[in-house]
């Protein structure tokens, strides 16, 4: 397959990583200083391209690991739906099964979901300390920016790639089209996971 580099930019909403910056960050991450939790929760926003409020807000009783879905109730957009889940995600996910809680990434203190707030805090940690991956300009956000361009540069059609981040249809498509391609989200985001798996290989 043909790849072609993602032009950078640090403008507001612009920026995704690179095919060279994404395979540093899939090295990197493993190994970080990140704690477990905002560990996980980063890769998963990675192989789902949901929102990092949305990741946080996960909880178990929404999860079905046989139909290896998320059910996300309350959204930016206010549109419930089911967030498709790549065999990599469902894998990492069921071995936090261990440990009963309500949430997938709870603070330990509070027994409430972690907050956005706290996994910017972690990365603004590992820089004050020197851990963080030398990547520049980057936020968690990125990431699922990065998926959505990603998912565009493997061929996946237009309308799935959107339906992918939950993105909201406007206009006359908004309207008529009220199919939700769950089908074929789930296809591409295990499209999308292998792809992240041959750049770690």
């Amino acid at each position: 397959m043909q790849q072609t580099k993602i032009k950078l930019t640090s403008q507001s909403g612009k920026r995704v990583l690179s095919e060279d910056e994404l395979t540093q960050f899939l090295h990197w991450l493993p190994q970080s200083k990140y704690p477990k939790n905002v560990l996980l929760l980063t890769l998963l926003t990675l192989l789902t391209g949901c929102r990092t409020g949305e990741v946080c807000e996960m909880a178990w009783e929404n999860v079905d690991l046989v139909k290896g879905t998320i059910h996300l109730k309350d959204t930016k957009t206010g549109s419930e739906r089911h967030v498709q889940l790549p065999s990599q995600a469902i894998v990492f996910i069921d071995a936090m099964c261990s440990t009963p809680k309500n949430y997938l990434f709870e603070a330990k203190r509070t027994n409430r979901p972690i907050s956005q707030h706290f996994l910017n805090e972690s990365s603004n940690r590992l820089r004050k300390l020197d851990q963080m991956i030398d990547i520049p300009h980057w936020t968690p956000h990125d990431l699922r920016r990065t998926v959505r361009t990603g998912l565009g540069r493997l061929g996946c059609p237009s309308e799935v790639a959107e339906a992918i981040p939950g993105h909201s249809r406007k206009g006359i498509e908004g309207t008529y089209d009220l199919y939700r391609y769950e089908v074929e989200c789930k296809v591409w985001l295990q499209k999308w996971a292998d792809y992240l798996d041959t750049l770690i290989k």
